[in-house]
């Protein structure tokens, strides 16, 4: 099984509130096969360096605007200030996630407190 197939099965599961076992019967595809390709493809994405895979546009994530003041002076306000940074993030089964962008520490703080 390719990581795009597994990818699909999980997602199909998770939209449409059913269990991975209910939809691999669905498939014919043995329990076995379809954990020991997960795993295997885990083990190899987690020794390979840059195994990342691109989002897009396709997460959601969105940011809002920093507020700012009616008369456009930065003198003397607290103004948010935006950096450009690559965060890159592991879990605990190996998966790795690359998030790139200007953010300000509000952004950082939004997305720490969406991985809880």
């Amino acid at each position: 099984m390719t990581l795009e197939e597994i990818q699909s099965i999980e997602s199909y599961c998770s939209e449409n509130g059913i269990t991975i076992k209910q939809r691999l019967h669905e498939l014919n595809i043995p329990e076995s096969n379809f954990y020991y390709a997960r795993r295997a493809l885990t083990a190899r994405q987690s020794t390979s360096e840059g195994s990342f895979i691109q989002l897009g546009n396709a997460s959601g994530l969105t940011f809002p605007e920093p507020a700012r003041s009616a008369s456009g002076s930065r003198k003397g306000k607290n103004v948010p200030v935006e950096s450009y940074m690559t965060l890159e993030l592991r879990t605990e089964s190996g998966s790795a996630m690359r998030i790139q962008g200007n953010f300000t520490s509000e952004h950082l703080g939004i997305i720490m407190s969406s991985l809880r």
